[in-house]
């Protein structure tokens, strides 16, 4: 159900963007990103243990100063990023939304997002008996330049959806949430 939510999602924002290029040049971004992450509320209790995530990313200029993006993203929560330690809990799936630049100077471009996120939660390696809902992101940060066409982009965030855990003499409902900071490197055509 998730994935033709965030399908049909991604073709809504394709098809209007694919007329607008037939009639003016689009930009078209690419990112990767790391980022560390830090859990609130009763994800933390439950979990307890900070995170390290990655994730890949495509943006496309509707106009001036306003994008729309999808993202794909992978957040473990204890173990290793690169290892085989398997995580405490591993947050992963894809975010759909929008960006807008703000006023700048010195070559510096801050920028603010938000969107929907379509996630799945796996906990000490299992997701069978979760049930998640969709939920919402939002960040911002600064694109600095280092060539004309690439950029660092620094940025803070904060992710958020709910959880419906049914196990064995558990049944515990409760929001992943967790805070973000981290860098990405993103590359315009």
């Amino acid at each position: 159900m998730k994935k033709a939510v965030f399908a049909a999602a991604a073709l809504a924002a394709a098809l209007p963007a694919a007329q607008a290029q037939a009639q003016l040049p689009i930009p078209l971004s690419v990112e990767g990103r790391l980022d560390y992450a830090v859990p609130t509320g009763e994800f933390d209790d439950q979990i307890g243990e900070n995170g390290i995530g990655v994730g890949a990313g495509v943006s496309l200029g509707l106009r001036p100063g306003l994008g729309v993006y999808g993202t794909y993203s992978n957040t473990r929560f204890g173990g290793g990023l690169f290892d085989d330690e398997e995580p405490e809990a591993k947050d992963a799936g894809f975010s759909v939304g929008l960006t807008a630049a703000l006023p700048g100077a010195g070559g510096l471009a801050p920028w603010i997002g938000a969107g929907a996120v379509f996630h799945t939660l796996e906990i000490n390696g299992s997701e069978a008996g979760i049930d998640e809902d969709v939920g919402f992101e939002v960040g911002g940060g600064i694109a600095v330049p280092i060539t004309p066409n690439m950029r660092l982009t620094p940025g803070a965030g904060y992710r958020r959806y709910g959880v419906d855990i049914q196990r064995p003499l558990v049944d515990l409902e409760m929001d992943v949430s967790y805070f973000t900071a981290g860098v990405g490197l993103n590359i315009s055509f």
